[in-house]
């Protein structure tokens, strides 16, 4: 884990975000954390995002009371796209 000063990360965002590709960049304010900056790819964004959906979490719930809500129901309702299914390709005999 690597620490910086608000000051540090501002004035060096770019250097800050490549120290974020490696571990976690902590960033503080007069000796205190105030924020986390780590790297993430696309397949982590959707997951980062879903974390932090209060409506997610209620989908989620009202899930365990046995009231399912299809991915694609769930998708839809929250904004988000659909995934590209992947095709499955026939192999060819010999």
């Amino acid at each position: 884990m690597k620490t910086m000063t608000v000051f540090e990360a501002r004035s060096n965002f770019s250097r800050t975000l490549d120290a974020a590709r490696d571990d976690v960049v902590v960033v503080t304010r007069n000796g205190k954390p105030v924020a986390a900056i780590q790297a993430i790819g696309d397949d982590d964004l959707e997951d980062l995002l879903l974390e932090r959906s209060e409506r997610f979490w209620e989908m989620i719930e009202r899930a365990r009371k046995g009231k399912a809500v299809s991915l694609g129901d769930a998708r839809r309702r929250l904004g988000l796209r659909q995934k590209a299914r992947k095709r499955r390709v026939a192999k060819r005999g010999g």
